[in-house]
């Protein structure tokens, strides 16, 4: 159990530290929380129509899509950190 609690200190150290850089560098907010959201709105009204996926809903797969592209984008601004 004591590396699963070294691995969640570390965890909040790495978020502690991000959290703070953002007064200093405001970018990173915008760039979290409007990109997916921007990601979003784009694939489903711009390009929603132009990909056929036949019998599923073409948004079963862009949501998982999109929170694994955050996801990535948040690591690599952890690992650069």
């Amino acid at each position: 159990m004591s590396g699963f609690r070294h691995a969640l200190s570390d965890t909040l150290v790495l978020a502690k530290r991000s959290f703070l850089r953002i007064p200093r560098a405001p970018d990173l907010l915008l760039s979290f929380t409007v990109q997916p959201i921007m990601f979003v709105l784009l694939f489903v009204y711009v390009f929603g129509g132009a990909i056929e996926t036949p019998g599923y809903e073409y948004v079963d797969f862009l949501m998982p899509g999109i929170i694994v592209q955050t996801m990535v984008f948040g690591a690599a601004s952890t690992a650069v950190g």
